[in-house]
């Protein structure tokens, strides 16, 4: 056999080109779906972080307005009162303090607001906040619900411990967005504001709440300041 010409096209010398399955790759047109978040340029992170943000914000007021829903029932007329006008500043553009949030705490452990006695369609919208799928029996949603909560709970005294001092900027954003918080436009000193109230509230909180845990993701995030879509 003749020597094969290095200079030939690379299809000549028995490999074949990649150029058409690199220009005509789905991950080129689809770079959000198909590509992980390492692939993302600076641009494209801001991008796509927006649009998975909107996507779960859908859920949001279904959040507020299920709250609302299950205040009504509630046995303590001084509590459920607290907790109805708690809701309705929220769906008036308002933002709660973590005092009053910590003040109800107590209708979070058990019926109707404990985790294990949400109605079904309240686990679905806190789940769409966590970005968990909602195509499971009710059972396994309450249980990965809970069990997303309470590791972030886990990680909320981890970071209470390190400070948040010690968090780079990037670290800062991430840890608001997992938490419900669209921090792709907000400014470090906003971002950091928003998380020492978020750990203010998390830190204090037992296992048995993790139901106000999850509600807070959107109590809190709803109406921060620029966070709104």
């Amino acid at each position: 056999l003749g020597a094969q010409n290095p200079t030939a096209p690379a299809r000549t010398r028995g490999f074949p080109s990649l150029t058409p399955r690199l220009l005509f790759s789905p991950r080129y047109f689809f770079p959000r779906q198909l590509l992980i978040r390492y692939f993302w340029t600076p641009k494209q992170q801001v991008e796509f972080l927006d649009a998975y943000d909107a996507i779960r914000r859908d859920s949001y007021l279904d959040v507020v307005e299920s709250l609302t829903l299950a205040a009504r029932s509630l046995p303590e007329l001084q509590l459920q009162q607290r907790l109805r006008e708690l809701c309705a500043e929220v769906q008036r553009g308002s933002q709660p303090r973590v005092a009053e949030l910590y003040a109800v705490r107590s209708l979070f452990s058990g019926s109707p607001l404990g985790l294990n006695k949400l109605r079904v369609s309240h686990v679905k919208a806190l789940s769409q906040v966590l970005f968990l799928t909602t195509h499971l029996p009710a059972f396994f949603l309450r249980h990965r619900l809970r069990s997303h909560v309470l590791e972030i709970r886990h990680l909320d005294r981890a970071m209470l411990r390190l400070g948040l001092g010690q968090l780079s900027e990037e670290e800062l954003r991430a840890a608001c967005y997992l938490r419900g918080l669209n921090s792709t436009r907000l400014g470090t000193s906003e971002c950091r504001a928003w998380l020492e109230q978020w750990l203010g509230l998390s830190c204090k909180l037992q296992a048995s709440e993790a139901s106000l845990l999850a509600n807070s993701m959107v109590l809190l995030s709803l109406n921060y300041p620029r966070a709104k879509a």
